[in-house]
């Protein structure tokens, strides 16, 4: 039976400077996942690459050996040895990948506990893999299941009140410098998501003045008639650098655009005006160095981490009831898998006995009429779900209790069930347990 499994770093295990060596550029996702189909040990896979985590979910028939065949891609790929990696990965399996996934998504093991930034990334992870054809029947269910146990948890609970994404406690970041911030000069480089969502928070308290730079100019100006600012061509955005107060920089950028020697040469322009560059990219935008220049203060991803202790307590109260929540959803999802363990074993054995139904009909079919082979085929197929009853609820108990393999192994022997093949659609995953009809959960479960 294959198993489920992520290997992976994140924000808690590994600094922005590691986080961005090993980060999935999404130009590059098509020929990764190419990769990873080519991985016999791993029939299914998924990459979720953000500026806080870079993830793959997976399917192995052989946990062992994925970890070791995913270790050997991400260090070929990414150009690092494989001694630093395993320092930074963790590597989760079966009970432990759900209950981390669930939590992914959730926002709970997010940087800013409840931001609604990670769902859609994990949407948008989940879109991709299954475009390039990487996502199965499993791997399917596994994250259905983990989306649907993150919108309940934002119904149910108010652990989405007062959430913020990385680009709004970069704006609040701001404020508790300066202040009140919409009497400062405000430079955007970079309008993808993470941009304009800074520029949406930047209007909504009142800020006045901001120039926005796209490599694509047509996208600058869509955001300036948007948000009623100034859009300006991206290859001339360091000539502004003399004028604002402040840069927030998001780009998609392969290595840094804002390098020391641009911002030496601008400072000594400014007469001490302090200079203040938050770096939300990664890779990051802006060279380190640039730290150590006079009057020049640049805050990338992990510096946000001191504003989000106040909205972390604020939501103390609630991630416990989430977390309750997430517990049951888990526990829902692996009596599934157990259940769907024992689906292949339970499909052979009524084939198999179908097929001993088909035969007596063919032998019989000589002296009987349509009807009564009709009413005989009735009776026989009541008699095989009467006969199957107990034997299947035992082997769905012993699945429950962790003792399955050994009804599997009883039913192979007696049946000779290793001679019995199913189809395709037979072999597929099931969406419900074996035996549970369509319409038997509840209608709240139905509708997430």
């Amino acid at each position: 039976m294959n198993s489920l499994f992520v290997i992976g770093l994140n924000h808690k295990f590994a600094p922005v400077k590691f986080r961005e060596k090993l980060a999935f550029p999404k130009n590059d996702l098509p020929s990764v996942f190419l990769h990873l189909r080519n991985i016999p040990a791993i029939p299914e896979s998924l990459v979720l690459s953000t500026c806080n985590r870079v993830e793959i979910y997976g399917v192995a028939s052989d946990l062992k050996a994925a970890r070791e065949e995913l270790v050997h891609f991400l260090c070929f790929y990414h150009a690092v040895e494989a001694e630093t990696l395993n320092r930074s990965i963790y590597f989760y399996e079966e009970e432990a990948a759900v209950r981390h996934l669930f939590r992914v998504a959730s926002g709970l093991d997010s940087m800013v506990v409840g931001e609604y930034e990670i769902l859609g990334q994990v949407k948008e992870a989940y879109r991709w893999a299954s475009q390039e054809g990487n996502v199965k029947s499993l791997l399917h269910q596994f994250f259905e299941r983990a989306l649907r146990t993150a919108k309940r948890m934002r119904e149910e609970t108010e652990i989405a009140r007062g959430a913020v994404s990385v680009s709004s406690v970069a704006v609040e970041l701001a404020e508790k410098i300066f202040g009140r911030i919409s009497q400062e000069k405000i430079l955007i480089l970079g309008t993808g998501k993470v941009g304009e969502l800074t520029l949406k928070r930047l209007m909504k308290i009142g800020t006045r003045f901001v120039w926005v730079a796209s490599r694509t100019m047509a996208r600058a100006e869509e955001l300036a008639r948007k948000y009623a600012v100034l859009p300006i061509p991206f290859e001339t955005w360091k000539q502004y650098l003399k004028d604002a107060d402040i840069v927030i920089s998001s780009t998609a950028a392969p290595h840094p655009i804002i390098h020391y020697e641009d911002v030496k040469q601008v400072m000594a322009l400014r007469k001490h005006k302090p200079l203040f560059i938050i770096d939300l990219a990664v890779p990051r935008d802006a060279e380190e160095k640039v730290n150590t220049l006079d009057d020049v203060y640049l805050y990338n991803i992990d510096d946000l981490h001191t504003v989000c202790q106040s909205n972390i307590k604020f939501r103390e109260k609630e991630v416990a009831k989430c977390e309750v929540l997430i517990e049951k959803q888990i526990e829902d999802f692996l009596r599934w898998l157990k259940h769907i363990e024992a689906a292949p074993t339970i499909r052979k054995l009524q084939a198999h006995l179908d097929a001993i139904i088909e035969e007596e009909l063919r032998l019989a079919a000589g002296s009987r009429s349509p009807k009564e082979l009709e009413e005989l085929r009735r009776v026989l197929s009541r008699v095989k779900g009467k006969l199957l009853h107990d034997p299947l609820m035992k082997l769905k108990e012993a699945q429950d209790h962790g003792g399955g393999h050994h009804y599997h192994e009883a039913l192979h022997t007696l049946f000779d069930l290793q001679k019995v093949k199913l189809s395709d659609e037979e072999n597929k995953v099931p969406d419900r347990e074996p035996g549970k009809q369509p319409g038997s959960c509840s209608s709240r479960e139905s509708a997430g």
